[in-house]
C-alpha cells in the first residue's frame, strides 16, 4: 500500500516537478563574480535564495548560510536523522549546444535538456518532494529529515566542509548526485597546477578550458609568424587542428572531445592535439619544441603515464590524471590537472613524486582542493538496505554496491551513499558525440527515469529509517 501511495504521489506531481526544475535551470548558477558580499558568486546566491523560498512556501523550517554556501531544511523532530544532499551550482555552460540553450530547459521526447538538469538541480527538486511526500502521506518515518542544498560542489566543496565544521552530520544520508545502483565510496583527489619556469620563445598565447575537472575540449595557441612557418603549418592542417592568420600571428585552434575528468575514457585533450601538431616543428626554437613535447606527453594520456605515477587500486581501479585548463602566464605554460586515486595511494608520497617529476623538467607544481579517499564497508546494514531496494525495484538481483571515481558530498559525511539522479533511458534522438552527459553540452535528464529515481530514494529512506 505504501509503495503504491509513493508511486502515485510522484507521478501525479510529474508536471509540477518538471516545471520547478525548469525554473531552477534558468538560474545561471556558475560560481563567478565572487566578492565579499557573495563569496560563492552572485548567481549562486540567487539560486540559494530561490530554493529557500521554495522550502518555506511549502511550510518547512529553513536556515540559510550565505557566507558558508548552503541552506538546511528540516522535517520532523526525531532523535536520529536522515539526510538528503544536493547542490544547485553547476559547471560552466560551455559551447555547441544543439538542443535549446543551457539556461532555458527544453523538453524533448521524454527528456529535459539544460545545464544542471541531471547535475544536480533535479536532486534539489527530489529532496523537496520527498519531504512533501513524507508529510502529505504521513509516511512512517521516525527520524528527523535534514535537506542540504549547497552552491560550491563543483568548485571545491567548501560548502559541505563549512557544514561539517558547524553541524552534526545525519546518522545516514543519501547523496542524489551519481548513478545507480549505489556508490559507497569516493576516490581521493586533488588539483595540481604545474607551471614552467622557462618562458616560451615563439608561442605568444596558449589558452583553453573553464574547469579543472572537465577535460580540455577546445584550445587556442598563437605563434610569431616566422618566414615560411604559416605555409608549413597550413599544409598540415587537419579536421581537429585549424590554422589561420590573425593580427599578424599564426593561430592554431583545436577541438578534442571533452568528458568529466573522473571518467576520461574516449576523451581527446585539445591541448594535446596542438602540442602534438607542433612538437616536431623545427622552425620553432629548441626550447619551444622541448616544452611542447613535454606537454604532449602529459596531455596525451589520462592515467599518469606521462609522469610515471600509474596505479591501480583493487576497489577504485586506475588512478586518473587529466587536464582541464591551459594558460600562458608571463610567457610560461601553466596546466591544471585533476588527479584521482584509490585507497592504496599515499597522497603525500604522490605529491612529492609529482614535485620531483615536474622539477626535473624545470616546472614547479602546487596542490589544492585535496580530498581524502572515503569508503564504507560493503556489508554495512544501510548500504545493504539501499541495495535491496534497488534490486527489488529494478529486478536486477545481481546488482552490487560500487565505488565512485567522481567526487560528491559523500566523502565529507561519516555515513552516506550516493545514488542516481535518474534511471537511464535510451535517448530517442541524435546528439553529436560528446553531448548529453553531465558537464557536456546538451546535458539531459530522462523525465521518467528522474521520477523513478525519486521513488527509489523515498523507499531507501523508509528502509534506512528502520536501521538507524
Amino acid at each position: 500500500m505504501i509503495k503504491k501511495q509513493i508511486h502515485d504521489y510522484i507521478w501525479s506531481h510529474r508536471d509540477e516537478m518538471i516545471a520547478q526544475l525548469s525554473k531552477l535551470v534558468a538560474f545561471p548558477s556558475v560560481q563567478q563574480n565572487v566578492s565579499s558580499e557573495y563569496p560563492f558568486g552572485k548567481e549562486c546566491a540567487e539560486v540559494l535564495n530561490y530554493v529557500k523560498e521554495l522550502y518555506e512556501q511549502n511550510g518547512f523550517q529553513t536556515e540559510i548560510y550565505h557566507k558558508d554556501g548552503y541552506l538546511l531544511s528540516y522535517l520532523g523532530e526525531g532523535e536520529k536523522s536522515l539526510g538528503l544532499f544536493a547542490h544547485a551550482d553547476v559547471v560552466a555552460a560551455g559551447d555547441d549546444w544543439v538542443v535549446g540553450s543551457p539556461f532555458s530547459a527544453t523538453e524533448k521526447d521524454g527528456f529535459l535538456i539544460g545545464r544542471g538538469v541531471s547535475d544536480d538541480k533535479c536532486a534539489v527538486v527530489s529532496a523537496l518532494y520527498i519531504m512533501k511526500m513524507i508529510r502529505d502521506l504521513n509516511l512512517p518515518i521516525k527520524s528527523k529529515i535534514v535537506s542540504f542544498t549547497g552552491i560550491s560542489e563543483e568548485t571545491g566543496m567548501q560548502d559541505i566542509e563549512n557544514y561539517a565544521k558547524a553541524h552534526k552530520a545525519p546518522d545516514f544520508s543519501l547523496i542524489c548526485d551519481s548513478e545507480f545502483p549505489l556508490y559507497r565510496g569516493n576516490k581521493g583527489m586533488f588539483q595540481a597546477t604545474a607551471t614552467s619556469r622557462i618562458p616560451m620563445d615563439d608561442v605568444t598565447c596558449f589558452h583553453g578550458g573553464v574547469s579543472f575537472n572537465i577535460i580540455l575540449g577546445k584550445a587556442t595557441l598563437k605563434l610569431k609568424n616566422k618566414d615560411g612557418l604559416y605555409d608549413i603549418l597550413k599544409a598540415k592542417e587537419t579536421d581537429s587542428v585549424k590554422v589561420s592568420l590573425e593580427d599578424g600571428e599564426i593561430k592554431l585552434y583545436a577541438e578534442g572531445l571533452s568528458t568529466h575528468g573522473a571518467f576520461p575514457e574516449g576523451s581527446i585533450n585539445a591541448g594535446f592535439l596542438i602540442a602534438d601538431f607542433l612538437s616536431d616543428c623545427t622552425l620553432l626554437t629548441e626550447n619551444d619544441q622541448k616544452q611542447l613535447s613535454f606537454v604532449k606527453e602529459l596531455l596525451g594520456c589520462s592515467y599518469g603515464e606521462g609522469l610515471k605515477i600509474e596505479n591501480t587500486d583493487p576497489d577504485f581501479g586506475k588512478l586518473t590524471c587529466t587536464n582541464g585548463i591551459v594558460r600562458l602566464e608571463n610567457g610560461c605554460i601553466s596546466l591544471v590537472f585533476d588527479i584521482r586515486y584509490g585507497a592504496t595511494t599515499d597522497p603525500d608520497a604522490l605529491q612529492k613524486k609529482l614535485t620531483e617529476k615536474f622539477g626535473e623538467k624545470e616546472w614547479e607544481v602546487s596542490f589544492s582542493h585535496v580530498m581524502a579517499t572515503h569508503v564504507l564497508p560493503e556489508d554495512l546494514p544501510t548500504v545493504q538496505a539501499c541495495l535491496e531496494v534497488y534490486k527489488s525495484y529494478t529486478g536486477d538481483t545481481e546488482a552490487k554496491s560500487l565505488v565512485n571515481a567522481g567526487g560528491t558530498y559523500g566523502r565529507h559525511l561519516p555515513c552516506a551513499v550516493e545514488i542516481g539522479t535518474m534511471v537511464r533511458r535510451e535517448i530517442p534522438f541524435d546528439l553529436p558525440k560528446g553531448h548529453g552527459n553531465l558537464h557536456q553540452p546538451d546535458e539531459l535528464l530522462s523525465i521518467e527515469g528522474f521520477l523513478e529515481a525519486t521513488e527509489m530514494a523515498m523507499l531507501m529512506l523508509l528502509e534506512c529509517d528502520k536501521l538507524i
